[in-house]
C-alpha cells in the first residue's frame, strides 16, 4: 500500500522548490553559469506534466495561473527571450531580467500552454525553440536530472556548435556563451515572478 500526499504537504513542496529556485538563482546570478541545469529540474518539477508524472501546480490545482511573457516576437527578434551584451568581458548573452527595454513588458501575463509552448529563439539553421524544448533538453539531456550520451540534434547545434552565430571576443579569447542556459534563468525570472503574485506568502 503506498501514501498518498495530501494538499498540505503539496503546499509544503512549493515552498521549498520556490526556495530551491531563489537559492539557485543567486548562485547564477554570481557567475555559475551550471547552476541553470538545477533551475530546469525544479522547473520540470513545478510544470511538466506527462502521462507518467504529474507536476506539482497540477497536484496543487493551480496550473490555470497565468506566466509573465517576457519574450519579444521571434519573428522579428531570433533571441527573442534573452539580450546581447557588447564592448567588454562581460560581453555575451544575458538574462534581461526586468531590465530590458519596455516593449519586453507590455504583454504582462498570458495562459500557461501560449507561454510554455510559444518560440523564444531560432537559430541561424531556422532550428526554432520553446521554453519547454530548453528547459527538457537541458534537464533531461544535458545534466540537469539526466545526461543523454546523444543529445538532440538541433539543442547540440545551439549549445555545441554555435548554430546562433555570434562570436564575442575578449583580448583576442573567444567568450563563452550559454543561449540555452541564460534563457533557463529569464525563464525563471518569469516562473518566480509569477509565483509570487499567486502564493505571497513564500517570498519573504
Amino acid at each position: 500500500m503506498s501514501y498518498q500526499q495530501d494538499k498540505d504537504e503539496f503546499k509544503i513542496h512549493l515552498k521549498e522548490q520556490i526556495h530551491f529556485l531563489l537559492t539557485s538563482v543567486k548562485s547564477f546570478d554570481n557567475g555559475f553559469k551550471s547552476e541553470a541545469k538545477r533551475l530546469a529540474v525544479i522547473l520540470r518539477v513545478l510544470l511538466h506534466d506527462t502521462r507518467h508524472s504529474t507536476s506539482l501546480l497540477t497536484y496543487l490545482n493551480r496550473k490555470d495561473i497565468h506566466f509573465y511573457d517576457t519574450a519579444l516576437d521571434y519573428r522579428k527578434f531570433k533571441m527573442a527571450l534573452i539580450g546581447i551584451k557588447l564592448g567588454s568581458k562581460n560581453g555575451g548573452f544575458w538574462a534581461p531580467l526586468d531590465k530590458g527595454p519596455p516593449i519586453r513588458y507590455q504583454k504582462g501575463k498570458v495562459p500557461f500552454d501560449q507561454w510554455w509552448n510559444t518560440i523564444i529563439l531560432v537559430d541561424q539553421k531556422d532550428n526554432k525553440f520553446s521554453r519547454k524544448d530548453l528547459v527538457l533538453s537541458v534537464a533531461n539531456q544535458d545534466g540537469g536530472a539526466h545526461i543523454d550520451k546523444n543529445l538532440n540534434d538541433a539543442y547540440a547545434q545551439l549549445t555545441r556548435f554555435n548554430s546562433l552565430s555570434w562570436n564575442f571576443v575578449f583580448k583576442g579569447k573567444r567568450i563563452k556563451t550559454y543561449p540555452a542556459l541564460i534563457s533557463v534563468r529569464q525563464i525563471c525570472h518569469e516562473v518566480l515572478k509569477s509565483l509570487a503574485d499567486e502564493f505571497p506568502e513564500y517570498f519573504n
